[in-house]
């Protein structure tokens, strides 16, 4: 797929998951969101840009700390944003924008903000180290960028169970876009060749028990795996997932399923 087509293919996919996808077996995204504002250590008073906010945990997480400061949180899906916006009422915070906006064209003045982060987006764009350093130009000098993505092994066992039973059915496969950034060494590389300084890298274990199988198909239909299972027929759908539960439900412990997660922060500074 080229640019455009990508483009496409994940904002139709997170417009589809939106509604799900703050549930219970999702739940490493509001604990990494306040992960990420406990590395930057706010003052209270800064501009922070959100890249690809999602469903706006981090945002949120950044806003309570931001007395004096605003959040200005972008991402492509408007069904994501629908859904931050929803939690921003209920905590009534007025100290957050939420804006459609796609991260390959940020359209904010260069060198205006304290700190940017994005969390779990970095891997989405082909020219990694050319999007962090178009972040990064809406920072101050001096000014932080800070990233979240997934450690190489991520997800495993059980996305491979996934992926290579999907293969079965015919499904192409493509290469997972996080795989290209899962090292500490990956993640530091990239962020030196987009141009920032004193850069360090932060491996945190965030893996935890799913209560049975049914957990991680929510967690395959309500974020990025959907768009892989949406291309099967909905009879050959309804059986791949007795199938794939069925060998997911042989990994069960008494105390449940285990989501392996690390999980790289990288910081850098302009």
């Amino acid at each position: 797929m080229d640019d455009t087509q990508l483009k496409d293919y994940f904002k139709t996919t997170f417009n589809a998951v939106a509604d799900g996808y703050d549930g219970l077996p999702t739940r490493f995204f509001p604990q990494s969101a306040e992960q990420i504002v406990s590395f930057l250590n706010l003052s209270g008073d800064e501009q922070l840009l959100d890249v690809a906010t999602g469903t706006g945990w981090v945002a949120l997480a950044a806003a309570k700390q931001l007395t004096q400061g605003h959040v200005s949180a972008i991402d492509l899906s408007e069904g994501m944003l629908a859904q931050a916006q929803k939690k921003q009422q209920q905590t009534n915070l007025d100290n957050i924008t939420f804006t459609e906006m796609d991260m390959q064209n940020l359209v904010f003045a260069d060198n205006y903000f304290d700190v940017a982060v994005s969390a779990f987006s970095i891997f989405f764009v082909e020219d990694m180290p050319s999007q962090l350093h178009h972040i990064a130009s809406k920072v101050k000098n001096k000014g932080r960028v800070i990233t979240s993505t997934f450690y190489d092994d991520a997800f495993s066992p059980l996305a491979t169970l996934f992926l290579d039973r999907l293969e079965r059915y015919g499904i192409e496969i493509p290469s997972l876009a996080w795989k290209r950034i899962a090292t500490k060494e990956q993640c530091t590389t990239i962020f030196s060749d987009a141009g920032l300084h004193n850069i360090s890298c932060h491996q945190i274990d965030s893996g935890y028990y799913f209560r049975d199988a049914d957990d991680w198909w929510y967690m395959i239909w309500n974020a990025g795996f959907r768009g892989l299972v949406a291309q099967l027929s909905d009879d050959d759908l309804i059986k791949f997932k007795q199938e794939h539960l069925a060998e997911v439900n042989q990994l069960a412990t008494d105390d449940g399923i285990w989501l392996q997660l690390d999980i790289l922060y990288t910081i850098g500074t302009k």
